[in-house]
């Protein structure tokens, strides 16, 4: 599926792409009010006010033929040739994928971490609806008025990094850890032979860690938990009853993984929060991609540590939170193509 030459003039000749281990996240604009021959994220989409655009985005495994197929649905490459002067990458396949890219238009690299602080800046600076939520038995979103500075960003890929923002220009990065998306794929890979993100999320839904975790009340044998209450239902020990339950089905493996995973990253996320004195923590990334049952582990755990150190913190998430990054690119692109017009 083509769009014609005529449709090509509308779209904004840049491309934004965040290349990570495992998915490619394209982001791209095109003008107002101009339907889309293409599947985008349309949940996603933004409309800013001040702009005479709309931005879009798209999700896809790496993979350059289903990216170059994706440009050409869009229509920033009609007949073969492409309409795109620039392309803003970043993320570790900005290097794998640099010299095939190229022959599609100039490549432009933007650091990883930067691409996460201009993607900050631009959601800070329009103010946009329905950006930033608390997950508690559904979505609340937080209506902010004010900066969002300071903060602290728990970017949960392949692997994790946390990063300090002081502002919207001094940010540094102060942990992370190698316990990430990549590992809960990979274990669970190992248990089910199944290699699909999507369908191991999918999967965690029907699942309960309750048959494979040993869990704070069995723990304690009736007896009252560090916490104080005598129904604490939280992970004590991952996969603690692996050895005298031998028929557990793979849900509820994938589901004790996905705990597993959400816990120490909670944890280490919660820690840096009481060490940098930061209440503020956002957890993004597409490990989560608005996941319910993810978010509400990482809701679960955060609060659970919060408690136990008798405070009264809680997780923040991003509604555009696979994307931080094609967007910090995006925004790095359409500053460089104003500057031009000047």
């Amino acid at each position: 599926m083509q769009n014609n030459p005529s449709f090509s003039s509308s779209l904004i000749p840049i491309v934004c792409l965040d290349i990570g281990g495992t998915l490619t996240k394209l982001t791209f604009a095109i003008k107002k009010g101009l339907a889309l021959k293409c599947q985008t994220k349309e949940e996603l989409k933004i409309i800013n006010e001040n702009e005479d655009y709309e931005i879009h985005f798209i999700s896809h495994p790496n993979s350059l033929d289903v990216l170059i197929q994706k440009l050409e649905q869009i229509g920033f490459i009609v007949d073969g040739k492409s309409q795109i002067q620039n392309f803003y990458i970043t993320g570790g396949g900005s290097f794998k994928y640099y010299d095939q890219i190229s022959n599609y238009g100039n490549i432009i690299r933007i650091n990883e971490f930067d691409a996460l602080k201009f993607g900050f800046k631009l959601l800070d600076s329009i103010k946009y609806k329905n950006t930033y939520f608390t997950f508690n038995n559904g979505i609340e979103y937080l209506q902010l008025t004010a900066s969002i500075y300071p903060f602290i960003l728990v970017n949960i890929g392949s692997g994790v990094s946390i990063l300090k923002f002081d502002n919207e220009d001094k940010f540094a990065r102060i942990s992370g850890t190698s316990l990430g998306g990549g590992m809960f794929l990979g274990l669970s890979h190992l248990f089910t032979g199944i290699n699909d993100f999507d369908e191991l999320l999918r999967m965690t839904k029907e699942g309960s860690n309750a048959a494979t975790d040993l869990l704070m009340d069995e723990v304690h044998l009736g007896f009252q938990s560090p916490t104080r209450n005598k129904n604490e239902k939280h992970v004590a020990v991952s996969m603690g009853k692996l050895k005298q339950n031998s028929n557990i089905n793979q849900s509820d493996l994938v589901k004790s993984l996905l705990y597993m995973t959400t816990y120490n990253i909670s944890q280490i996320a919660f820690l840096h929060s009481k060490l940098h004195n930061i209440e503020r923590v956002f957890f993004s990334g597409h490990f989560i991609r608005n996941h319910e049952e993810t978010l509400q582990c990482i809701n679960e755990a955060f609060s659970y540590f919060s408690k136990l150190d008798q405070q009264n913190r809680h997780p923040y998430f991003i509604k555009h939170d696979g994307f931080i990054g094609s967007l910090g690119s995006f925004w790095n692109g359409i500053q460089t193509l104003k500057q031009n017009k000047q």
